[in-house]
């Protein structure tokens, strides 16, 4: 198979990156690992602010049809079941369904395979109905099945907060939420708000001792501020953060930075989103955990200065674009992400021995 962009993940990044290669003219080919495109947006019903100026606030699975609504008409190829395995000697990408396997030749590789949940570690964490928090908001909203009846929150960031709202919405009983510090992780003012005007119990200082059952999960001894407390307990759900996906860019020989405010080891890479690798750029989540906004804006700034190279688009118009894509993603990201993400390409710039100027028209 030959094409001009490859990209590696359909989720929103991908997604994203694969209209804007293909409105450009350029042959598309995404790969993704599942049974359908849309990556976490599929189960996500919560509402996102802050997307790219394109698009109005709406629903993580509204957004999700919208962008692969949006590829239909386009030069696309779309390989779902597929997972890339290798690299041949010869620069193509092995991609297989797991009985076959088609090398692709692309010019330009996009890798957007976003992140994976961490997990909490405690006596009786492999027990069923102990689960990550994207795990059970999968079973609510897109197989349509409670997880359970009552439940705990290990962990208090955004994400977290916003399943235990949906669960608390679909009648499952949330007994606390647990964090280990003095505060809430999240930083979003709404989501704390609608946790609080649901009533939802809070435990600061506190962490779960132990999970047990005979076969599942019926019981949970808590530790609140030195004091354990058992709790008939039949669901646990774990939100102690996502960190980037970074095997694709192991076998696409690409170099590794660890930028803390990123989520921890994320790919080496510039301004243009290109990794160490050449022709090899990242995007979304699996360039740093950010919001789902900068998600697709990386994907945008990495889409374009990969055509660019192409000579499919105009130059003048490409300085223009890339400028205020970079000035929206400032203005979207947190502060913190956003400079930890220039600290990353700026060392990056180190690494290779190159001045690192500020962003301007002529960049």
């Amino acid at each position: 198979m030959e094409t001009d962009v490859l990209i590696v993940g359909g989720g929103p990044a991908g997604l994203h990156a694969a209209y804007v290669a293909a409105s450009n003219g350029a042959k598309t080919v995404v790969v993704d690992e599942s049974f359908s495109l849309g990556g976490q947006l599929r189960q996500q019903t919560q509402s996102f602010d802050n997307l790219p100026k394109q698009f109005e606030r709406q629903s993580g699975t509204r957004l999700a049809q919208e962008l692969i609504e949006r590829l239909v008409p386009l030069n696309v190829t779309t390989l779902l079941k597929h997972t890339m395995i290798g690299v041949y000697k010869d620069g193509r990408v092995g991609v297989s369904n797991g009985s076959s396997t088609i090398p692709i030749n692309a010019k330009k590789i996009i890798v957007t395979t976003g992140a994976a949940e961490e997990a909490s570690v405690f006596p009786g964490w492999t027990l069923p109905g102990v689960m990550t928090v994207g795990a059970a908001q999968i079973l609510l909203n897109r197989e349509h099945v409670h997880p359970g009846k009552n439940a705990f929150i290990l962990g208090s960031n955004t994400f977290s907060l916003e399943v235990a709202k949906q669960l608390t919405d679909a009648s499952v009983t949330i007994q606390g939420i647990i964090e280990s510090e003095n505060k809430l992780h999240s930083k979003n003012v709404k989501v704390i708000q609608q946790v609080k005007d649901a009533g939802l119990p809070i435990y600061l200082n506190s962490s779960i001792v132990s999970a047990t059952g005979l076969g599942e999960v019926d019981r949970v001894i808590l530790n609140d501020n030195g004091v354990e407390v058992e709790f008939d307990i039949d669901l646990v759900c774990i939100g102690a953060g996502v960190t980037p996906i970074l095997e694709p860019f192991e076998i696409l020989n690409c170099s590794f930075m660890y930028q803390e405010g990123l989520g921890g080891w994320v790919p080496q890479y510039d301004k243009t989103m290109e990794t160490s690798t050449p022709s090899i750029y990242v995007a979304g989540n699996a360039a740093g955990i950010t919001c789902m906004g900068a998600i697709m804006l990386s994907a945008e700034i990495a889409t374009i200065n990969s055509i660019e190279v192409l000579g499919i688009l105009d130059r003048k118009h490409v300085v223009e674009k890339k400028e205020s894509l970079w000035k929206e993603l400032h203005r979207i990201e947190s502060n913190e992400i956003f400079k930890a993400r220039i600290a990353l390409m700026k060392e990056s710039k180190n690494e290779k021995g190159l001045p690192f100027a500020p962003f301007s028209k002529s960049d």
